[in-house]
Formats: C-alpha cells, sequence, structure tokens
C-alpha cells in the first residue's frame, strides 16, 4: 500500500510543479528584446545513451495495450489499457511524458534486462490499488528502458500518457 502512495505522491507533485512553473514562466516572461532567447524548441528529449531499438518503443512492441489518441512532431498522446488478468509485452518509452490514470488496478511492474538478445525479469514492484483520489492525477515521468506491466484484476486498468518528443522550457 505504500509503494501506492508513493506514486501518487509523485504524481499530484510531478503535475504540481508542471503547472505551476508553466503559469509563472507565463506571467514572468520578459517583454524587451534583451531578453535571453528561450530553449531551442527543436531539440529531441531523447538522449545521446538511448540504447532500445524502435522495435521497442510501447506503440509498436505492446500495440493491443498502447492506442494513439494523437500524434504530430512534437508530442503523442497515448491511451494505454491494461487488459484483466493480462501482462503487455515488454516495450520502452523513449521520451519523457506525463501520465495519468483514469481506472487503475492492482499491477506488477517489471523491469527488465537484455541478457543474450533476450528479454528477461530484473526485479519487479507490486503496485497496490490506488486511492480514489490518486485518479486523474498526472506526474512527469522520465524515459522507460524496458518494462511489462501484469494486471492484477478482474478489471480493465486505463490510464494516458502524453509523451513530449522535443525539448521544452520549463
Amino acid at each position: 500500500m505504500k509503494i501506492a502512495y508513493l506514486i501518487v505522491g509523485l504524481l499530484v507533485g510531478g503535475l504540481l510543479g508542471f503547472a505551476l512553473t508553466d503559469l509563472l514562466n507565463q506571467n514572468n516572461s520578459p517583454s524587451n528584446s534583451d531578453s535571453i532567447p528561450p530553449a531551442k524548441s527543436d531539440a529531441p528529449l531523447v538522449t545521446a545513451t538511448w540504447q532500445w531499438p524502435d522495435s521497442l518503443d510501447a506503440v509498436q512492441a505492446a500495440p493491443e495495450s498502447h492506442n494513439i489518441v494523437y500524434e504530430d512532431s512534437t508530442v503523442r498522446i497515448l491511451q494505454v489499457v491494461l487488459e484483466a488478468n493480462a501482462t503487455e509485452p515488454v516495450h520502452t518509452h523513449k521520451w519523457k511524458s506525463i501520465m495519468w490514470f483514469t481506472q487503475a488496478t492492482p499491477m506488477t511492474y517489471y523491469r527488465c534486462s537484455l541478457k543474450n538478445n533476450e528479454y528477461l525479469l530484473a526485479d519487479s514492484i507490486a503496485i497496490a490499488q490506488m486511492p480514489q483520489e490518486a485518479l486523474n492525477q498526472g506526474d512527469f515521468i522520465d524515459a522507460e528502458a524496458p518494462h511489462a506491466i501484469k494486471n492484477l484484476s478482474n478489471e480493465n486498468g486505463i490510464a494516458y500518457r502524453i509523451e513530449f518528443k522535443k525539448e521544452f522550457a520549463r
């Protein structure tokens, strides 16, 4: 149960921090021409250390659970549906993102590692049912290496994820 509260706290804190930073940047943006120019907005968020193939991208590797709601050159919005009592295939998320659950279920998060050209379970985290107040609260998440999630419920789990393909000023 404690891990659920940790996740909820991270989700809420990240969303609030992101929203407040954005609001403050809008209210405090300089209007004179001597200001420092904003960060280049077309720089990719993926660093040179990203080592996983595109075939592990969530939409390609786990298309049954990752549905594109919207996509352009800067952002991709996914609806993630964790089928009841099912484990999604191993996949990655190479961009930073904001994620939130609209219908959470108990689950196990499996981190995977590559050994002899095969993705093997490295470790796992059991996540109990999130409290109702944690639903619809987003959190900023870094890129994710290979992982899979098993839904431990008889109901579908539903989440949304906004992936940022380009760097942005925060």
